[in-house]
């Protein structure tokens, strides 16, 4: 029992004798580096053993803490992780080296919050010293002037591509409303010319008809047109699965018909931000002109992924249909009323919609296809922001 208590003593002994060494050095720094007790920027003194001997009121305000919990603390103590960083490879380098450094560090508090500071790291005698001026206000409203840089550059291209898309749809509208307006007058001046009560009741059920395919086509025109004009919509947080599913249920009857087999797989990216109803067609028309455009002697088999390319948003909608000739098609396909494979339900609509849509968001429709072997349609839908997650 009385060696146990020797031992102990002289345990107790030795930490007393540590403690006033740890008191003394602080003592000392204390004196030593009270100059910089009124300073703004933080002025910290680590000793070799990584503990805090002299700290300001500046420092104690950037670590989050008070002037008492730092003194003779270790920094591994106050915060943990912080040997593990890339600031701290700074700080050996200077302990251990004797090679000052300035450097700006992002740092991780304990209680998750984050950071940024400007640190000229010193060597001195007793350790090393930091001189550290917090800059995480202006690293902020860095930060915030970058998103907002990126948000005037993506509406400034979305507004020239939208100049460029308008331009390209008057010669559009002047194309495809021509022809009828051309018809409707030239049957006027027939119909009026004519004494026939029959032959102008022929006449008139032709310019029926032709009326009829004009407001067609300028009801299309208009439809696209706002697409194409409106800077408004609002994108949504959609689920890619419970989208698809939606569409297959309007499609029901017919993909009963075709006994079309149809598989997705979203999990590279199970949901995005866009317009809804624009996600809705674009779904509903690439695979309805799958369905529409299948062999006869082939059971048809559709596949819809997502993944994300070169920061793009993508998804590929791949059959094993009649497959395009893209030689002889490939500046016509997105076109309005243009088809290729002399089908008489086809109205060359459906892809134009999709390619007005898709470009309306700043994104773009590309296709892959090989006759017999069926089409890969590939839609960039929106080119990712930095700090968007899936």
């Amino acid at each position: 029992m009385h060696y146990i208590y020797y031992k102990s003593t002289g345990m107790v002994e030795g930490s007393l004798n540590i403690k006033l060494s740890l008191q003394n050095e602080l003592n000392l720094a204390k004196n030593k580096y009270s100059v910089f007790d009124r300073m703004i920027e933080g002025v910290q003194v680590i000793n070799y053993k990584w503990q805090y001997i002299y700290v300001n009121d500046s420092i104690a305000k950037q670590g989050v803490s008070t002037k008492k919990e730092l003194l003779g603390s270790t920094m591994m103590e106050r915060y943990p992780g912080i040997e593990n960083s890339a600031m701290f490879d700074n700080l050996k380098l200077c302990m251990f080296e004797r090679l000052p450094s300035e450097i700006i560090s992002e740092f991780d508090f304990p209680d998750k919050s984050k950071g940024w500071f400007e640190l000229s790291i010193q060597p001195v005698h007793e350790g090393i010293l930091i001189l550290s001026t917090d800059i995480t206000k202006l690293k902020r409203t860095e930060a915030e002037l970058k998103k907002k840089l990126l948000e005037r550059t993506q509406l400034l291209s979305l507004i020239t591509a939208q100049k460029k898309q308008l331009e390209e749809f008057c010669q559009i509208i002047a194309h495809n409303l021509r022809a009828p307006l051309s018809n409707l007058i030239h049957l006027n001046e027939i119909i009026d010319e004519c004494n026939d009560d029959q032959e102008r009741h022929n006449y008139l059920k032709i310019q029926g008809s032709v009326i009829n395919q004009f407001q067609k086509s300028f009801e299309e025109l208009v439809d696209a047109t706002r697409i194409r004009m409106d800077l408004t919509i609002k994108k949504q947080h959609v689920s890619l699965t419970n989208e698809i599913e939606d569409v297959l249920k309007n499609l029901a009857a017919e993909i009963s018909e075709t006994k079309v087999k149809i598989t997705h797989n979203f999990n590279k990216v199970p949901t995005i931000q866009y317009p809804k109803k624009y996600l809705h067609s674009i779904f509903k028309n690439l695979i309805s002109n799958s369905i529409k455009y299948s062999l006869p002697e082939k059971i048809i088999k559709i596949h819809i992924s997502s993944y994300i390319k070169d920061d793009w948003i993508c998804i590929d909608v791949k059959d094993n249909g009649l497959g395009i000739n893209l030689k002889k098609h490939k500046n016509d396909l997105f076109k309005l009323h243009k088809t290729f494979h002399g089908n008489p339900d086809a109205k060359g609509f459906g892809l134009f919609l999709t390619k007005t849509q898709v470009e309306a968001m700043g994104g773009e429709i590309v296709v892959k296809s090989q006759i017999n072997k069926g089409s890969t349609f590939t839609v960039n839908l929106y080119k990712m922001n930095p700090d968007e997650e899936n």
